[in-house]
C-alpha cells in the first residue's frame, strides 16, 4: 500500500501542478522539441506496447503521445500515461491521492475526470487490466 502511494505521489510531483509538464519536459514546445526532451530521458518506442517505455521517478510505464487529434498543428493534444499496476486497490489510492490534488469534474464508473489546470487541461484517471491510465487532454485536444 505505501509502494502504491510513493509511486503515485512521486508522478504527480514529477508532472506538477502544471500538467503541460512531464518528468521535466515542457509538453507546451513542437513535436520536435518535445520528441528530443523524450528520447534524451531515455524513453524508447516499444513495438509490443506501441508507445514510448521509460523509467519516471523509479516506475516504468508507458507514454503515448496524440498529436493527430487537435486544434492546433503541431501541438500536443494528449498524452497517456500508463503505469503498471497489479494491486487490486491501485485505482482507488490513485483516486484519494488526485481529490487532494486536483479537483473532480465527473466520474462515469470506473473513471475520474479532473481539472487540473486553469487552460482547462483534464485528466482521466481509469484502470485497464492491472495497468492505471491517466490520460491528459489538452487545450488543444480536439475529440
Amino acid at each position: 500500500m505505501k509502494k502504491i502511494f510513493f509511486a503515485v505521489f512521486a508522478l504527480v510531483m514529477s508532472i506538477n501542478a502544471n500538467a503541460f509538464e512531464f518528468d521535466g519536459i515542457d509538453l507546451n514546445g513542437n513535436i520536435a522539441d518535445i520528441t528530443k526532451q523524450v528520447s534524451a530521458k531515455g524513453y524508447a518506442y516499444d513495438d509490443v506496447k506501441n508507445g514510448l517505455v521509460g523509467n519516471c521517478q523509479g516506475t516504468d510505464i508507458v507514454l503515448h503521445f496524440n498529436y493527430e487529434k487537435v486544434s492546433k498543428q503541431g501541438k500536443l493534444g494528449q498524452l497517456i500515461v500508463e503505469i503498471p499496476m497489479k494491486e487490486s486497490n491501485a485505482l482507488d489510492v490513485i483516486v484519494k491521492t488526485f481529490n487532494v490534488v486536483y479537483h473532480l469534474r465527473d466520474k462515469v464508473e470506473n473513471s475520474y475526470t479532473y481539472v487540473v489546470s486553469n487552460d482547462g487541461t483534464t485528466v482521466t484517471v481509469s484502470n485497464n487490466n492491472g495497468v492505471v491510465n491517466l490520460t491528459y487532454n489538452t487545450p488543444y485536444y480536439k475529440a
